[in-house]
Parts: structure tokens; sequence; C-alpha cells
């Protein structure tokens, strides 16, 4: 039986404590736009996810932004360009939707 890699255990540990250390502000950011939008978990992550991807911003990013924005925060972990171009995508993608219903 082959050992694992150092380097690669040393890597997942380190990918493990990146998502631990970003989790809450992505479960805050779903929670505020479950409220919202009135939508469970799932539709909420949709929503973030789907900002990402248009944004290319990284998803924890993302939710840091309408964390922020929310709690009408100083936003230090992102630049105001990224921040900017994803209250945008927000704006489109995730608010657009109250006036829908």
């Amino acid at each position: 039986m082959d050992r694992p890699d150092p380097a690669d255990l040393q890597a997942t540990i380190g990918n493990l404590t990146a998502a631990l250390a970003t989790q809450p502000m992505i479960d805050q950011a779903k929670g505020m736009i479950m409220m919202l939008r009135s939508c469970d978990a799932d539709t909420a992550f949709a929503a973030l996810r789907e900002v990402s991807q248009h944004t290319q911003v990284e998803l924890h990013d993302v939710a840091a932004v309408i964390v922020a924005s929310g709690a009408r925060t100083t936003l230090t972990a992102v630049d105001e360009d990224t921040a900017r171009r994803v209250r945008q995508e927000i704006r489109l993608r995730i608010l657009g939707a109250l006036y829908e219903k």
C-alpha cells in the first residue's frame, strides 16, 4: 500500500482550513438571500454561485460583499472595483428576482 505524499496532505489540510474559515461568511450570505427571496438554502447557494460565476469572483468574496453591504460595514477583503461589480450582479440576479414575483 502506497503512503500518501506529505505535500498532498499539506495541500489538502490547507484547502480544508480555508474552506472552514470562509464557510461562516457564506452561510451568513445564504441566510440573507433566503430572507430576501423567501427561498431555501439550495436556491440561495445557487444564487451566490451564479453571481460568482458571472463576475469571476470567488464565492467567499461574493459572500463577503453581501454581508458587508447588509451590515453596512467596511469591506476590506475585496477591492472596490470588484465589490462594485459584485453589487451590480447582485442587483440583477438576486434582488431583481424580488420584483419578478
